[in-house]
């Protein structure tokens, strides 16, 4: 291909970038004219085939949400007296943004990311049909949910009794019965019929990440003349899985103290940890204790964000409800990372980055139709997009408390995310990148020590010119690793005064859950099944 023509692609490509990035900061309150630092795209849009772009244009999804974040944090780093600077990003390398594994395979001491309790799972990366020709999404990313999903189904585990059992229901039955049992399932949609449903309706008529002002507190004080955009900034990453920890992570690139929090007996797949929670420390606390839900609150008053993940009641049965946050710290912006967000009839209904595929019509378009639904390229596209969407909601609301302060509740959901990439980044609708022959380019990859060995993993998308991003004081924390404060405020916090729980007690009470789970479920799978197949 001629230097003219790639040049030409690199022109097509870069107009269509900035137009549709003003589209995605309008809808969340931002323009690129309210700083004075400056943009520079290099390359082109990849040939689609190379990025798996023949239905979704990954490149620009992977793109326009970490160069809006870029962008927001230059702007409240020149709000704190900084000074303007260049913000570059290579769209050769935009899709690798979307899920680690995309263009190199992450690294522990030479050695891949281990894979634990992933292989031979029938409810992670599933899509059956049901008694009535529609197709489901349930989920089991943790072990237990795969006991849970066995109990209410009655059926072994593995895909072909799984694929048995569903297909004696029908799929609103088992919408249903998987409700009333708390468990993770979307039914396929279409975007069209999507947006036929009640929550449907309710997201499209919202930003992508809903904020709600919810205090009269005063405007920001945020130090003068920091050195990198986000200094000083405290966030709780209350969170588990990819989208949440992935916002507390881009807040990290900025320079913002993260500490990422797990329950005592929480777990996460190393492969999802370790790259989701780049640039955070990490501790666990037992909510169940006083001296827990204490430490806790005492971090609460001292952050500026909190960010959750966990299913809707799930922290605010230790007393952390959003009045009683807003009340211990009025200036606090509050993200709830959701399915289907913090506004409407399904607001409590688990699920994960699948189910927000499957339900906003995801799934069905890169299927070619709800008959034929298939998964997206690069399988957490939608949890990375939420964690991305959600750090910029946090920066641009942060711009609006400098001016006029309060507290602030958001609603970054997987559902609203997908509902945007299907609106907006649909292949289909940029006819001009057809017969594009641009190659794709690798990542940037960060390397350097950690506690659990050499890394080697995917690197920030954008280059800044007087704050580059990167990972300081922390690069990777081990699991639960780091004492409860704020990284690098030398903050002193007494291991002598917390009290372990003895291993019987443990134990005693988890057999004791799971089996009232149990029979929960499987009431709930046998009297719901029989009663509609009765009728």
């Amino acid at each position: 291909m001629s230097d003219a023509a790639l040049a030409q692609e690199a022109h097509v490509s870069q107009e269509v970038t900035l137009k549709l990035l003003d589209t995605i900061l309008a809808d969340f309150g931002l323009a690129r004219n309210n700083g004075t630092s400056t943009i520079e795209l290099e390359g082109a849009i990849p040939a689609l085939q190379q990025t798996k772009s023949q239905h979704i244009m990954m490149s620009l999804v992977g793109a326009i949400p970490s160069l809006g974040n870029a962008i927001a944090a230059t702007q409240i780093f020149e709000a704190r007296g900084g000074d303007p600077q260049t913000i570059a990003i290579d769209l050769r390398k935009a899709h690798n943004y979307l899920d680690p594994d995309i263009g190199m395979t992450p690294t522990i001491n030479g050695q891949e990311i281990t894979l634990d309790l992933v292989a031979g799972n029938p409810f992670l990366q599933g899509i059956y049909e049901t008694a009535d020709g529609r197709h489901v999404v349930p989920s089991a990313v943790y072990v237990d949910l795969v006991y849970q999903w066995s109990t209410l189904l009655d059926c072994g585990v593995n895909s072909t009794a799984v694929a048995e059992a569903i297909k004696g229901w029908t799929a609103a039955d088992l919408e249903k019965a998987a409700e009333i049992a708390g468990m993770p399932i979307a039914v396929i949609q279409s975007a069209e019929t999507w947006q036929e449903t009640e929550q449907g309706k309710i997201m499209a008529s919202q930003p992508i990440v809903p904020v709600k002002k919810v205090s009269d507190a005063p405007p920001k004080q945020l130090s003068p003349n920091p050195k990198r955009p986000l200094e000083g900034l405290k966030v709780m990453c209350v969170a588990h899985a990819i989208a949440g920890p992935s916002a507390g992570r881009t807040l990290a690139e900025h320079g913002a103290s993260v500490l990422q929090i797990m329950y005592t007996h929480g777990f996460e797949h190393p492969f999802v940890y370790q790259y989701a929670n780049l640039g955070c420390a990490s501790t666990r606390l037992n909510l169940n204790s006083d001296e827990g839900r204490s430490q806790m609150w005492k971090l609460v008053r001292e952050a500026d964000v909190w960010i959750d993940s966990y299913r809707e009641g799930a922290l605010s049965k230790f007393g952390f409800t959003d009045e009683k946050l807003i009340e211990a710290n009025p200036s606090l912006i509050v993200s709830h990372v959701r399915l289907y967000g913090v506004n409407g009839p399904w607001t409590m209904k688990p699920g994960f980055d699948m189910q927000g595929s499957a339900s906003s019509g995801m799934m069905a378009l890169c299927g070619g139709g709800l008959k034929t639904p298939a998964w997206p390229p690069g399988m957490v596209i939608n949890d990375y997009t939420t964690g991305y969407y959600g750090a910029l909601a946090i920066q641009a609301t942060l711009l609006r408390q400098l001016k006029e302060g309060g507290g602030y509740i958001l609603g970054p959901s997987l559902a609203g995310t997908g509902m945007s990439i299907v609106k907006l980044f649909k292949s289909s609708d940029y006819p001009q990148f057809e017969n594009s022959q641009t190659n794709k380019l690798p990542p940037h990859e960060v390397h350097g020590e950690t506690n659990l060995g050499y890394l080697k993993t995917v690197g920030p998308l954008p280059v800044l010119s007087k704050t580059p991003l990167g990972y300081d004081p922390v690069l990777l924390s081990p699991l639960g690793s780091d004492i409860p404060v704020f990284p690098g405020t030398g903050a002193h916090f007494d291991v002598d005064a917390v009290k372990p729980t003895a291993k019987e007690e443990v134990m005693g009470h988890m057999v004791h859950s799971t089996n009232k789970r149990v029979a929960e479920l499987r009431l709930i799978g046998k009297s719901h099944f029989r009663s509609n197949n009765q009728s």
